[in-house]
């Protein structure tokens, strides 16, 4: 049995079309949103893996005036998730018709909001989809300059500016949205945490978390075995029912991390501009899931700048509230902070599920690299400390109560 693959993000040339998608049904798809396309001459299609798996489709095609050009896409289907099961992935559910319905629905109507205030703002790729597809079209951003933010040692503080600085528009933006629509989209997006029952995320959940209290050992951090062993024995207990009603609530990305995160950069290397690729794990939730994915992920200093940068998101977060029109009560910064002590258990499963995977080598073969890093090592000798200092690494019964 071969030792499953943890990648960061890699392309992996794969030829002509994978049987889920034939060229009759990609031909039908370039004709009806190119008028001017006359006949496909090549198709080169590669595997693009960010948080889930996505096809780079370049296409080239003859137009009426005998000239060509060249079509890029990013394309994503229910099949191809399913098919390629060797592939590995982040220990996070995904849900392809949830995502078509956030690109098809949900972030048109985001950008709407803005575009209704007199700002122009963009959160994911241009979805070049036809109504009814089964299948998402994507524009393929990295043509055009964009890439993966990820480093292995983390973003300086001027990307992370740029990031929050969109995470904190989008979610004010859903939390505009969930306004404007009828109660039954909460139901939809809401995700039930105690019934996840797909066998193969909780084996690798399970995986990680075994492998994680293994390596406390040999990070010189075995004074915290036993009450990593105690926190995740009663860790489910504590997710079953979460209390949404005392939460900053949103439509949030699912999967806030560098692998799902493409950026635009300046001539000096500063990020411009960011998009989110993946939103197969939306869901009505606090704002805190996000906070905490890209927050424990993604700056170089973590713990240093951490409320530095909640207050800059908070910061921006009412910026943008204000200008969509919220009604409802502002959230202060203390409510954020609340939320995350609520759900600080969050905020440690991406320290022992998420951040491992984001730190280890692109093209990693053996399941235990990750948590044997020099990067890894030197983060949790961190980060666990200052989350117990932090009450986010305690089992809590009840919810601290928003007066």
């Amino acid at each position: 049995m071969s030792k499953p693959a943890f990648v960061s993000q890699v392309s992996k040339d794969i030829g002509g079309l994978p049987t889920w998608l034939n060229q009759h049904e990609l031909q039908s798809f370039i004709l009806e949103s190119n008028p001017k396309v006359q006949d496909i001459i090549k198709i080169v299609s590669r595997s693009e893996i960010f948080s889930q798996n996505v096809l780079s489709v370049q296409i080239q095609v003859k137009l009426t005036d005998n000239s060509t050009q060249v079509l890029n896409y990013l394309v994503k289907s229910n099949e191809q998730t399913t098919s390629i099961s060797s592939t590995p992935k982040f220990p996070r559910p995904y849900n392809f018709k949830l995502e078509l319905h956030m690109y098809n629905e949900v972030l048109p109507a985001l950008k709407n909001l803005y575009k209704n205030v007199g700002k122009q703002i963009t959160f994911s790729p241009d979805n070049h989809s036809s109504k009814g597809s089964n299948h998402l079209y994507l524009a393929n951003l990295q043509t055009k300059g964009y890439r993966t933010i990820i480093q292995p040692k983390g973003l300086r503080k001027s990307a992370m500016i740029a990031i929050l600085s969109k995470l904190a528009a989008y979610h004010a933006a859903t939390a505009c949205y969930l306004q404007l629509t009828p109660t039954h989209l909460k139901a939809q997006l809401k995700r039930n945490l105690g019934n996840e029952t797909d066998g193969e995320i909780i084996q690798r959940k399970t995986l990680l978390q075994r492998k994680f209290s293994e390596s406390l050992r040999s990070n010189g951090l075995q004074h915290y075995e036993d009450k990593v062993k105690y926190y995740l024995k009663n860790l489910p207990g504590s997710i079953d029912t979460p209390d949404l009603k005392r939460s900053f609530n949103v439509i949030s990305i699912g999967a806030c991390w560098p692998n799902n995160i493409l950026g635009s950069f300046d001539a000096f290397g500063e990020v411009k501009d960011v998009v989110f690729i993946d939103f197969g794990n939306s869901s009505y939730r606090s704002a805190a899931h996000d906070l905490f994915e890209i927050l424990l992920t993604v700056p170089v200093e973590k713990t240093e700048n951490f409320d530095a940068f909640l207050r800059y998101y908070h910061d921006e977060l009412l910026i943008n509230l204000k200008l969509l029109k919220f009604k409802g009560n502002l959230p202060t910064l203390t409510d954020l902070q609340l939320d995350l002590l609520n759900y600080g258990y969050e905020g440690f499963q991406v320290v022992m599920e998420i951040l491992p995977i984001v730190l280890a080598d692109f093209e990693s073969t053996d399941i235990e690299d990750p948590f044997r890093t020099k990067n890894y090592s030197e983060e949790i000798k961190n980060l666990l400390p200052w989350m117990e200092n932090r009450a986010y690494f305690e089992v809590e019964t009840e919810p601290i109560m928003l007066y």
